[in-house]
């Protein structure tokens, strides 16, 4: 109870954290649930965080438990999490196979949310020609249930953001995205609405706001420990300051050199190069 808490508040490292010490508990009296459930969280934040690799390793676990165990009711929930970390792997066909495999569909909201979510997700990765058809039916299913499901309305902004071709259009799409998931405290989502908003600002050269944004979404990653996230938004900085700031150019490279590396033995000081801030 304390990892969900930690977890539905952006805390994912006590969230580990206790999710860990509730699977030690669990593993202690042999209770399969348990396990599986504890498997299950992990490899959901880990996935948050994008530490995939620990994420399928866990999941690895949670599906042997779930079929060793016979417990048919984590099904589904493990089918849409393979799912998520088949999506992040860039498994599509794989991600395709586990929606189709959810059996409770038409039988329970969150479930058909997050199949739809996922199946535009995918569509809009591959470009697909049947993406627009898929954002309506996930746009349809949240307006018909909009309690509880903000997130799912500020992934909808984003998507329809990402259709639009008017600047315009996205940025106010992409400010109403951004205003739902900071007031449910998203923080991933936050970072990535601040990411997509700043490719729109890079291509309109505004490249000042275009850094503001970046450097945002690099402290909320950053504070997560999302190396993979971090590394992909110093790669940005880096081509962006290329063109605006040859001196902060030189520590964006500086910082991608040692991450590609997996030099993580200065990571904490990571945003202190970046930041202007007052440090205390």
């Amino acid at each position: 109870d304390r990892g969900v808490y930690h977890y539905n508040n952006g805390n994912y490292p006590r969230a580990i954290t206790n999710f860990n010490k509730a699977l030690l508990q669990y593993r202690s009296i042999d209770n399969q649930m348990g396990i599986a459930n504890s498997c299950m969280n992990l490899a959901k934040v880990y996935m948050l965080i994008n530490h995939n690799q620990i994420a399928a390793e866990y999941l690895t676990n949670a599906n042997a438990t779930v079929k060793n165990a016979q417990l048919t009711s984590l099904q589904d929930h493990l089918h849409l999490l393979n799912a998520s970390l088949a999506i992040k792997t860039l498994q599509y066909n794989q991600a395709l196979q586990e929606l189709d495999a959810v059996t409770n569909i038409n039988k329970n909201i969150n479930i058909q949310m997050a199949v739809l979510k996922n199946q535009t997700h995918i569509a809009f990765l591959k470009n697909d020609s049947d993406k627009k058809q898929w954002l309506e039916q996930y746009r349809k299913l949240q307006k018909k249930h909009p309690e509880n499901t903000q997130s799912h309305a500020a992934r909808i902004l984003r998507f329809e953001a990402e259709l639009s071709a008017n600047n315009n259009k996205k940025e106010l799409l992409l400010k109403q995205a951004l205003s739902i998931s900071r007031d449910i405290a998203a923080r991933t989502a936050i970072a990535a609405t601040l990411t997509q908003w700043a490719e729109v600002d890079t291509n309109e050269k505004k490249y000042r706001a275009a850094e503001n944004k970046l450097l945002r979404a690099l402290f909320i990653r950053h504070q997560l420990s999302d190396v993979q996230s971090s590394l992909l938004l110093l790669q940005q900085l880096n081509t962006l300051y290329v063109t605006i700031d040859n001196k902060k150019q030189l520590i964006a490279k500086y910082w991608i050199d040692k991450i590609s590396k997996n030099n993580l033995s200065e990571w904490e000081k990571l945003f202190t190069d970046f930041d202007t801030f007052p440090e205390i």
